[in-house]
């Protein structure tokens, strides 16, 4: 998934990115995928940034006068879709920052972003800033403070943690604990004179754990993300930005109390029977996948995770109204043991069970759903799946304890190959609903459901 589509950027955004562990990678990477949209796109700093970074996108301008380095800029636009600038070149070989009000004056410039490094990091994964930064716009739209995940675990200090000297000051009278953990993290991150510092009223913050290429780097960053989304973070992107899937997961929902069920839905696939992505395909005034998630959030059951593969970026920006977390899997044409695999790692850690919900089955309820997990609860089965007109159907319900059993299926192996594996484990729900056994595999299916559905409905 896109970092623009992970961040929901909106148009004319002005985003200044803060922290460490990744900032100007994900700077480059955002200035990139907007320029390949066909977007205008203005990339500075308010600090210092070393002039090298700055030429992986373009060869800096740089002038010391705001009304030069705007004429400037100007110019640069009409010539090219992507400008770097700076008001000078300093000894040290880094791109002298703009000064807040000739951000202001740049914004208006006919660019659709300006993209802003507001501090440096010295190449630490985790920054406690000092009494002079960051330097914030104040017309940004959008914050977006950047952590390596690489720290955890990792002594705070240098060269892990830039200012490290700054943390009792933050973290009050207690001892500070000898490694940065999940609880140290969320403080830093969130405390108004730490990676919340400076934060300019009416603009979004968003914090961007970067470092999570790997599942076991994404299941700690999920750790984390519940903490921060407790403590006011609006969303929480887990990011491999140096790779071709910058985004692995959004999280926006902070997770629910131990013992309860959280649903996956599976809309990864290619769609290549139906032809295009069906997850988009519509249904009054919304799409299939939207339908879906609609039901799966009306369910109540606990927080929800979609699971996204190809056309990730597309679909992502359908999702946004939505409290729902996602997640990308970049692995998604290996099957769909793959995506189940994704979808775990991001439900929270206290889920005692994992509702597998499939994205193009809109014929299921929130009473299907309810009476799965009321059954779960009941009948102490760990694999729970509906029963109608005679066929076992969908979604299925799997309990935590078969989780690791779950995630060595290999190919397109999806959760239901455990009821065989597992048959003194199954428990069958007999539900009054057809649609637990009919999904969307082509466009004749499509035409069915909705041709069905308006007769249901009288139309």
């Amino acid at each position: 998934m896109e970092l623009q589509a992970g961040l929901g950027l909106g148009e004319k955004e002005i985003v200044t990115l803060v922290g460490a562990g990744g900032k100007t990678s994900a700077l480059i990477c955002l200035a990139r995928e907007l320029v390949a949209r066909g977007k205008r796109v203005i990339a500075t700093t308010t600090t210092k940034m070393l002039a090298e970074q700055a030429r992986v996108l373009a060869e800096p301008l740089c002038r010391a006068d705001i009304a030069e380095l705007v004429a400037g800029v100007a110019a640069e636009l009409a010539r090219s879709p992507l400008v770097t600038c700076g008001r000078g070149l300093g000894a040290e070989g880094k791109l002298l920052g703009v000064a807040p009000e000739a951000v202001a004056r740049l914004a208006g410039l006919p660019a659709d972003y300006i993209l802003i490094e507001g501090d440096g990091a010295a190449g630490a994964f985790l920054k406690v800033p000092a009494a002079h930064e960051p330097v914030i716009p104040a017309v940004t739209t959008l914050v977006v403070t950047v952590m390596g995940l690489e720290v955890m675990g990792h002594l705070p200090a240098k060269p892990w943690v830039h200012r490290a000297e700054l943390i009792p000051s933050l973290w009050g009278a207690e001892e500070v604990p000898r490694q940065v953990d999940v609880e140290l993290a969320a403080h830093l991150l969130t405390h108004p004179q730490g990676g919340r510092k400076g934060v300019p009223p009416g603009a979004r913050w968003a914090v961007l754990l970067n470092q999570a290429e790997e599942d076991s780097a994404q299941r700690a960053g999920r750790l984390l993300a519940g903490k921060l989304l407790e403590r006011g973070a609006e969303m929480v992107v887990l990011g491999a930005v140096r790779t071709q899937a910058p985004v692995r997961q959004v999280l926006r929902s902070p997770g629910f109390p131990a013992g309860r069920v959280g649903s996956i839905i599976l809309a990864a696939g290619e769609s290549q029977r139906y032809g295009a992505p069906k997850q988009l395909a519509p249904w009054r005034d919304k799409t299939m996948l939207q339908h879906v998630v609609e039901v799966a959030l009306a369910s109540e059951l606990g927080e929800v995770a979609v699971v996204l593969g190809h056309a990730a970026s597309e679909i992502a920006g359908t999702l946004q109204q939505y409290p729902v977390n996602l997640v990308y899997n970049p692995a998604y044409r290996e099957g769909m043991s793959t995506s189940l695999r994704a979808g775990l790692t991001a439900l929270s850690p206290g889920a005692t069970g994992a509702l597998f919900i499939l994205a193009d089955q809109p014929g299921i309820t929130p009473s299907v759903l309810r009476a799965l997990a009321d059954a779960y609860v009941r009948c102490g089965k760990k694999l729970v799946a509906p029963w109608y007109g005679g066929r076992r159907g969908n979604p299925v319900l799997v309990d935590s304890d078969l989780w690791e059993e779950l995630s060595r299926l290999q190919g397109d192996q999806g959760a239901r190959s455990l009821f065989e594996l597992r048959p003194e484990e199954v428990g069958l729900v007999p539900v009054d609903c057809p649609g637990v056994t009919y999904d969307i595999d082509t466009p004749a299916d499509y035409r069915r459901w909705v041709e069905g559905t308006k007769i249901e409905e009288g139309e």
